[in-house]
């Protein structure tokens, strides 16, 4: 970690979603677009970088017209509940002009973000997902081929969007954030975090309206993982090239609470996990899994010796600060 204060005085260009836009999911997004900037932006303060902030369309009109500054890094916060294509504009300009991007190329985008795709990886890399189930079937569960945080989820069978429609597996959701670790070199699993519904229903599952209104759940912390679930894992991220952070959702199968105390008595095998999807452009925020999982993180996690490093330079770790200095060295000891 010696390299830790080349990251510090560089330029970050805060790329935000459609400026106006009134497309699908954008309304979603822009719950909470000011919210996300000013932890980005304060973040990028603590780190004693500069900001540069542009929407999506002036950034790639400045990027093609030779008029957009020098940028060290791009921060790309286009993502939420917007449709895939637009997803993937800001790191393809990145690309085509050798700026890096963070969180992720415009590859893992479109193979991460597709729910069939990321289906299809993950069932490769030995991870379970929910069997395909025929339209005609009731009680299986709807997810749309590309939109984000939850939209568009629902029981049973929708044929007005493209999506997949499968098993709808008994249980309890969790998401585990997967970020690289200056302290080892090399992306790292931080705690997953279990979702409960108020009812403590198996049947539950985290919905659009859920997440929405941030409420009608609480949240609880696994730290034990398998060895065999963090393999998978890892593989599944290093499979998409995600080097700097993204996050997997998974479903505990069990029949009942009881069944999921008696399941996390010890580490979480992978043959009781089912594969939701993968996000590598998760939206950070202080109030969601995220920011729950870095609270977590114990003295023993790998974590720990990056966040005490880090404290030497930043006035207060933060999630932020964390996500975008590893990011930023992730990024550094690869180019």
């Amino acid at each position: 970690m010696n390299n830790i204060h080349e990251i510090l005085g560089k330029t970050i260009g805060v790329i935000y979603t459609f400026e106006g836009e009134d497309a699908l999911g954008f309304e979603h997004y822009h719950i909470w677009q000011s919210d996300i900037i000013s932890q980005w932006l304060l973040a990028i303060q603590e780190l004693k970088c500069r900001p540069l902030i542009l929407d999506v369309r002036t950034f790639v009109d400045k990027a093609i017209s030779n008029t957009l500054p020098t940028i060290d890094y791009v921060l790309n916060l286009n993502c939420g509940g917007c449709e895939l294509s637009p997803m993937a504009l800001v790191p393809s300009v990145c690309g085509f002009f050798h700026i890096p991007c963070i969180p992720c190329n415009s590859t893992a985008i479109l193979a991460g973000e597709n729910k069939l795709m990321s289906n299809l990886l993950a069932q490769a890399t030995g991870i379970q997902v929910p069997k395909s189930l025929n339209s005609e079937i009731p009680g299986g569960i709807f997810r749309p081929l590309n939109l984000g945080s939850s939209m568009g989820v629902k029981r049973n069978f929708s044929s007005q969007i493209k999506g997949l429609y499968q098993e709808f597996i008994q249980g309890y959701d969790i998401t585990t954030p997967i970020v690289y670790n200056p302290a080892i070199h090399k992306m790292d699993i931080m705690p997953t975090v279990l979702y409960i519904g108020e009812t403590d229903d198996v049947e539950w599952y985290l919905g659009e309206e859920n997440k929405n209104l941030r409420s009608g759940f609480i949240r609880k912390t696994i730290y034990n993982l398998s060895e065999e679930v963090r393999e998978k894992y890892l593989n599944l991220v290093q499979n998409l090239s995600i080097n700097t952070f993204c996050r997997i959702d998974a479903r505990i199968k069990c029949n009942s609470p009881s069944d999921l105390r008696q399941l996390l008595t010890k580490p979480l095998q992978l043959k009781d996990i089912y594969f939701i999807e993968i996000n590598p452009m998760p939206t950070v925020w202080i109030n969601n899994a995220f920011s729950h999982s870095f609270s977590e993180i114990q003295q023993t996690d790998h974590f720990f010796t990056y966040i005490k490093e880090l404290e030497h330079i930043v006035p207060q770790t933060t999630l932020h600060n964390f996500l975008l200095s590893s990011s930023m060295l992730a990024i550094s000891t690869t180019m």
